[in-house]
């Protein structure tokens, strides 16, 4: 016991050393990392959002946590550890299970450990609290989670009574018993915890739209067969506000073994919500015919969705195309809704034309992508790959078509928009012949215009020689009549 304690105090120092080490203070965030409970990962009997439950074999709980990074993260993984309530009747060995984890290409971040838990342990349920380190352009954040571990393979808890009533044997000394022969015939009843477990749930396994009211039926039962369940407090708690409640806590004075409680209400999902499965916990407060109090919980989950609203625009076919033509078609896809959507894909649906899919991937709420399809024109007398049907067939004239928008939502179901076009597959012309006596019809002209230019200036050279010519004669008449009258 003494080396267990001192391990019991190690750890925490040690943990602590590590923290101060690694991470600078952190701060508390919302969004950044949650539970992903919609989906099954390898290790999971079934998703958060199905009531996962940990396996237990030989006194190894293997504990299996998919996290999603909604935020870039600095080296691109996470600091992920468990803490403890230290409870007197906790099953598990307080050790550090922190680790370092790589977040996927899908940005899912898996966290896995085996705890050890202890041989005399005692069944019930009890809180794991486990915490997230991330360090983003913001600093360093740290996000807190609590889930319940069901322990069934352990032992019964006794009742205060009943462990009290041993000790007094144990000590009382023979001589001050009296009827001991007849107290060994009658034995002392034994008093059970009754287990209160959910009943009934009729949104486990339905998606709640945003903006809606709906029933949420919903009923706890005493599974003991022969214990009662007194004086019972009901308390749900949630960190989401996102989703209202007509009342959060309720109150029975008894409830038989066997017998269920009604926790049924109307809820509202705002229309803003987050698309995610939302955890609920569901406290009960109770006491046993004995009055030895006792405490339980159950997590519930509730998942809203937002209705996706995304279209394809500004797709325009030209009026007509000739065969063996590439068209640039542009176009944008625009998510209008307050939801992602996944795997945004966009094809073409016709005859005559081909186009391989243009894929966008996600896109994110309340923005925009822009994206271009390269459309080839063929005959009308192919098929979907290009190969000629009939020879006698039309090759070309008018084509009518679909161009095909479709993408998935959170539960992977696929949604698709079409919108109609037409277009005329026109045939290919020879323009080179035509392009060719043009260009020499219109050199001849050009020539034509440079000798009758240089034809033009040579008149005028020589008309201008004719002059300076009669110009000099009569000057030098002038000079000779002059010379004789000398």
């Amino acid at each position: 016991m003494r080396g267990e304690k001192k391990w019991a105090l190690f750890w925490p120092v040690l943990f602590g050393i590590a923290f101060f080490l690694c991470f600078s203070v952190p701060v508390r965030a919302e969004g950044i990392v949650k539970i992903d409970a919609n989906k099954k990962y390898k290790g999971m009997n079934a998703s958060f959002a199905k009531g996962y439950v940990p396996s237990i074999k030989k006194n190894i709980m293997q504990l299996v946590v998919p996290f999603r990074a909604d935020a870039s993260v600095e080296g691109e993984e996470l600091l992920i550890g468990v803490t403890f309530e230290r409870e007197e009747n906790s099953p598990f060995y307080f050790k550090n299970y922190q680790k370092q984890v790589k977040i996927s290409k899908n940005r899912i971040c898996l966290y896995k450990c085996k705890i050890k838990l202890r041989k005399d342990r005692i069944n019930g349920q009890y809180p794991l609290h486990l915490f997230v380190l991330a360090k983003t352009a913001e600093g360093t954040v740290r996000e807190e989670f609590t889930i319940y571990v069901e322990i069934a393979d352990g032992r019964e808890a006794f009742s205060v009574g009943e462990e009290l009533s041993g000790e007094e044997n144990f000590s009382k000394p023979q001589q001050e018993s009296e009827g001991d022969e007849k107290a060994s015939d009658t034995k002392e009843e034994i008093v059970r915890q009754p287990k209160i477990l959910i009943a009934k749930n009729s949104l486990q396994e339905k998606n709640i739209m945003a903006g809606e009211s709906v029933l949420w039926t919903l009923a706890a039962k005493n599974c003991s067969t022969g214990q009662t369940a007194e004086n019972m407090k009901v308390t749900l708690t949630s960190e989401s506000k996102d989703i209202s409640f007509e009342r959060n806590s309720w109150y029975f004075e008894k409830v038989g073994a066997g017998g269920e409680i009604d926790l049924s209400q109307n809820i509202t999902v705002g229309k803003k919500a987050v698309p995610q499965a939302v955890p609920f916990q569901l406290q009960f407060e109770y006491e046993d015919k004995a009055g030895t109090a006792y405490q339980s919980a159950e997590t519930v989950y509730l998942t809203v969705e937002q209705t996706q609203q995304a279209e394809l625009v500004n797709f325009a076919m030209p009026e007509s195309i000739y065969e063996s033509d590439t068209e640039a078609v542009p176009f944008q896809i625009q998510n209008t809704g307050l939801a992602v959507i996944y795997n945004a894909k966009v094809r073409l649906d016709t005859r005559g034309l081909f186009a391989g899919e243009v894929f966008l991937g996600n896109i994110d709420s309340g923005t925009s992508l822009d994206g271009e399809m390269q459309i080839f024109a063929g005959t009308l007398n192919m098929d979907e790959q290009g190969e000629i049907i009939d020879e006698n067939a039309q090759k070309y004239g008018d084509v009518t078509g679909s161009v095909i928008f479709s993408y998935e939502n959170e539960q992977g179901e696929v949604i698709e928009q079409e919108q109609k076009f037409s277009t005329v597959v026109k045939k290919p012309q020879t323009v080179e012949l035509k392009i060719e006596e043009e260009e020499k019809q219109e050199t001849n002209q050009w020539w034509i215009t440079i000798m009758a230019m240089v034809f033009f200036v040579l008149l005028l050279v020589i008309f201008w020689l004719y002059l300076r010519m009669k110009h000099y004669q009569r000057m030098g008449k002038e000079i000779y009549e002059k010379t004789q009258y000398l």
